[in-house]
C-alpha cells in the first residue's frame, strides 16, 4: 500500500524537517554524497551529440525575432484558452506545477529560463500562452561570427557572476515535450510553424535509439544506512547494443561539497540546484556496485514506443535547467517521477508520495502502479565475495586472499585435488577480491595488473562451468511501509501502562529487511506516548529524533566498523528515582562478526551523554560500552544485549542495562514487537516490559 501524505506540495519547501537538522549536521548527510553529481552533469552526452536543449547561451533574441507567422498565432492562442489547456493534469506534469496551500500552483522548478513567461512559475495559464507564442516565433540566424562574439564575452555582474549574455534557441527546440502535446491539443503539424525546430530532437532520438528502459534502484550500503536516501535512476538501452554500454538519466545535486555542518543545512533548505543529465550506465555500475558495495535491482519499464518519447522528449525539456535540491523531499528519486508521468499520465505518481521521499518508497509505488513487467538483480562485488566464500573451506579462503595480497602466485595453488568448480570458485573469489583491494587503494595499479590475469588464466584454463546458485536477496518491492503506528500496552516504572508511538520514516532494526540492509536502523522521528493506569496520566516517555545502527560483518576478506548513534528526548533517572526530561546523544563505535548464519555478535564502545539544565554540571556523562547477538531468520528475530556505562562525573555510580527484544513479522506490513529490559542505575533496580502491534505504511 502506498500513502498518499497530500496532494499539496506547499510543506516541501516551507517546512524543512527540523527535527532532522540538529543531529545530522555532524553525522548523517556526509553519506548523502553519494546523491552529488559533479559540476557539469550529464556534459559529456550533450558534448557527444552537439546538443544542450537548455540554454546554449543567455543573450536575448526577443528584439530580433521577427512577426511573420505560418498561420494567425491569436486564433491558435484563443482556441488554447477556450479548450482551457492550462487545466490539463499533463500541462501540470510537464511544467512540475503543484498546488499551494492557499490552492494556487506553482512550479518545482526553479529555474528562469524554464518558463516562457515572466510569472510562468506560478500562472499556469499565462505560461501556457507564452510557450504557444514562442513556438510561433521566427528563429533568427545569427552569423557565426556574431555568435562566437557574444559567446566569448566575459561579462561580469556586479556580484562577480558571469552576465547572463548567451543566445538561447528556439522554444521549439527547448521544450519538445511541450510542443508535441500542444500539437496534439490543438491540431497542429511542423509546417504550421515558421521554423521546424522538432528536427533537432529527432537527430538525438535517432543517435540514442533507445531500446527498453529501466528504473534502477541501488540497495543500502552496508557501512552508511543513510543510504536509503540514496539514489534512484532510469537506464535506456540503445537497441542492439549491450546494456552496459547504455546511457542512464540521472537528477542530482551539482556539488563540489562532501559533507560537514554547511552541506547538511544546504541540502535541508535546498541550498544546491539540481539537474537531470545522462551519464554512461558502466560509471554507474562501478560507482555503486564496485565501489560502494551496493547491490543493484534494475525494473523495466512496460512502456510503448509512444510512452518512451514522451519520456525522452520531457528529458530534453529539463536539460540545462535546475531545481532546488532538497535530500529529504524533492531529491532524485521524487524528480524522475516526473519523467515516468510524464510517459503515462494516468498513473500521477507525483501525487501518490510526498513528505519525506525515500528511493525504496518510489520503486514500490513504481511497480504497484503496474509499470514494470521485469526485475533483474545485479549483485554487488560485496555479494559476488560472499557467495564464492560459502563454497570453499576456510584454508582455501586464507590461500586466496594471500594470492591477492601477493604473498602466494597462482603457481603455488595446494589444491589440485579439488573438483574445478570449486577451483572456479576460488579463482573468481581472487578476481572481485583484487578488485576491491584496487578500488579502496590496498594495493596499486601495478600490483594489480599481473596478479589479475594470471587469475583469469587460471580461471580460463578450467574451460566453461556452470555458475554457482546465487542467493538472491528479497526484492525492494517487497520492503514494508516507511511510516509506523504501533499499538503498545506494558509494565515500566510508573507501572501498568497502554500507549501507543509513532515513527515518521525508514527502518528499525528487527523489521524484515527487504529493501534495507540486514540488521541496520534508519529511523526519524520516534514519539512514545502512554498512558498510567494507577495514576490516570498520560506522559510522553521519549522523542527520539534519530536513531542509526549499521553491523556490517568483518570477516576475512573485510573489516567492516560497527556504529551505534541516538539523539533525541528522553526521561532519565536522577539519583532520587524521579524522571527528568533531558537532550540524550548516544554515540559508539566496534565491530560485528557473524560466526555462524542467522547469528551476528557485536561489541561497541562509546559515550551515552544526556543534557539537562537540571544537572548539577549541566550534563550527565557515561563511557562504555554494548555488546550482544541478533538470531533468527528475516519474518522473525531476536536481539540479546547489555551495556555498562561509568558515570563520568560521579564515578562511583555503574550503569548496567540487559535486554532482550524481539520482532515477528506476521505480514508485510504488520508485525508483533515485544520486549524486556532490567535497568541498575544509583544502585536502584527497574524493570520494563511491553508488547506492541506495528503497522507500517
Amino acid at each position: 500500500m502506498i500513502f498518499s501524505i497530500s496532494k499539496v506540495r506547499y510543506g516541501f519547501r516551507t517546512v524543512p524537517y527540523l527535527f532532522i537538522v540538529v543531529f545530522s549536521l555532524f553525522f548523517i548527510f556526509p553519506a548523502f554524497s553519494e546523491v552529488k553529481i559533479e559540476n557539469g552533469i550529464g556534459e559529456s552526452f550533450f558534448k557527444n551529440f552537439g546538443q544542450r536543449t537548455g540554454i546554449e547561451g543567455s543573450f536575448s533574441v526577443k528584439n530580433l525575432i521577427g512577426q511573420k507567422k505560418s498561420i494567425d498565432v491569436e486564433e491558435v492562442i484563443q482556441k488554447a484558452q477556450d479548450l482551457k489547456l492550462w487545466e490539463e493534469p499533463y500541462w501540470r506534469t510537464l511544467v512540475h506545477y503543484k498546488p499551494t496551500f492557499f490552492g494556487h500552483y506553482k512550479s518545482l522548478v526553479d529555474d528562469p529560463d524554464f518558463f516562457c513567461a515572466k510569472n510562468g512559475k506560478t500562472n499556469p495559464r499565462a505560461e501556457l500562452i507564452a510557450t504557444v507564442r514562442a513556438f510561433f516565433e521566427e528563429k533568427i540566424e545569427i552569423p557565426k561570427e556574431t555568435k562566437e562574439e557574444i559567446n566569448s564575452e566575459s561579462q561580469k555582474e556586479s556580484d562577480g557572476s558571469e552576465k547572463n549574455t548567451k543566445i538561447k534557441k528556439h522554444a521549439i527546440e527547448r521544450f519538445p515535450g511541450r510542443y508535441r502535446w500542444i500539437c496534439e491539443k490543438l491540431g497542429l503539424k511542423n509546417s504550421d510553424f515558421p521554423y521546424d525546430g522538432d528536427a533537432a530532437y529527432q537527430a538525438l532520438l535517432t543517435k540514442l535509439n533507445p531500446g527498453d528502459i529501466y528504473l534502477v534502484f541501488p540497495a543500502g550500503y552496508l557501512k552508511r544506512p543513510a543510504s536509503v536516501f540514496g539514489h534512484t535512476f532510469l537506464l535506456v538501452e540503445t537497441k542492439g547494443r549491450p546494456r552496459l554500454t547504455a546511457n542512464s538519466i540521472n537528477y542530482g545535486a551539482v556539488t563540489n561539497m562532501t559533507g560537514g555542518p554547511l552541506f547538511a543545512i544546504l541540502g535541508l533548505v535546498g541550498g544546491f540546484h539540481g539537474y537531470y543529465g545522462f551519464e554512461a550506465y558502466y560509471e554507474k555500475i562501478k560507482q555503486y556496485s564496485d565501489m560502494d558495495m551496493r547491490d543493484m535491482w534494475e525494473y523495466r519499464l512496460n512502456l510503448t514506443d509512444d510512452e518512451k518519447d514522451r519520456m525522452l522528449r520531457h528529458v530534453f525539456d529539463l536539460a540545462g535547467i535546475y531545481s532546488r535540491y532538497y535530500f529529504t523531499g524533492e531529491n532524485c528519486s521524487y524528480n524522475l517521477l516526473f519523467l515516468i508521468e510524464a510517459a503515462r499520465p494516468s498513473t500521477k505518481v507525483t501525487e501518490l508520495i510526498g513528505g519525506v521521499v525515500e528511493p525504496v518508497e518510489t520503486v514500490k509505488l513504481v511497480y504497484e502502479s503496474g509499470l514494470t513487467d521485469k526485475v533483474e538483480y545485479r549483485p554487488s562485488i560485496y555479494s559476488k565475495i560472499e557467495n564464492e566464500k560459502t563454497l570453499l573451506t576456510k584454508k582455501e579462503q586464507k590461500f586466496a586472499k594471500k594470492l591477492c595480497l601477493g604473498k602466494k602466485t597462482v603457481e603455488d595453488f595446494p589444491f589440485e585435488d579439488i573438483s574445478p568448480e570449486k577451483q572456479a570458485a576460488l579463482w573468481e573469489l581472487c578476481a572481485d577480491y583484487l578488485n576491491v583491494l584496487l578500488h579502496s587503494n590496498k594495493i596499486s595499479s601495478d600490483e594489480y595488473r599481473p596478479r589479475y590475469l594470471s587469475v583469469l588464466s587460471a580461471r580460463r584454463k578450467l574451460g566453461k562451468l556452470n555458475p554457482p546458485e546465487f542467493s538472491v536477496p528479497a526484492h525492494p518491492e517487497e520492503a514494508h511501509g516507511s511510516k509506523k503506528i504501533a499499538f503498545a500496552g506494558g509494565y515500566d516504572k510508573k507501572g501498568g501502562f497502554i500507549g501507543t508511538n509513532f515513527r515518521l520514516t525508514a527502518h528499525e532494526q528487527l523489521e524484515r529487511s527487504a529493501g534495507y540492509s540486514e540488521n541496520s536502523e534508519l529511523a526519524f522521528a520516534m514519539v512514545d506516548l502512554r498512558y498510567n493506569f494507577s495514576k490516570n496520566e498520560f506522559y510522553l516517555q521519549k522523542a527520539d529524533l534519530l536513531s542509526i545502527i549499521s553491523l556490517p560483518t568483518s570477516d576475512l576478506f573485510f573489516f567492516n566498523g560497527a556504529t551505534q548513534l541516538l539523539t533525541g528526548l528522553e526521561k532519565n533517572l536522577d539519583k532520587d528515582g524521579s524522571e527528568n526530561f533531558a537532550w540524550r546523544l548516544k554515540t559508539l563505535y566496534g565491530f560485528s562478526i557473524r560466526p555462524v548464519s542467522k547469528l551476528q555478535l557485536y561489541a561497541l564502545a562509546g559515550i551515552d551523554c544526556y543534557f539537562s539544565p537540571s544537572y548539577s554540571y549541566g550534563t550527565e556523562l557515561f563511557a562504555g560500552g554494548e555488546t550482544g547477538l541478533i538470531a533468527g531468520i528475516d519474518i522473525f528475530r531476536t536481539k540479546i544485549y547489555a551495556d555498562f556505562m561509568l558515570n563520568v562525573f560521579d564515578t562511583e555510580y555503574l550503569r548496567s542495562k540487559f535486554g532482550i527484544e524481539s520482532c515477528l513479522s506476521v505480514s508485510k506490513n504488520a508485525a508483533l514487537k515485544g520486549g524486556y529490559s532490567f535497568l541498575r542505575n544509583y544502585k536502584k533496580n527497574w524493570h520494563e516490559w511491553n508488547i506492541s502491534f506495528n503497522l507500517f505504511f
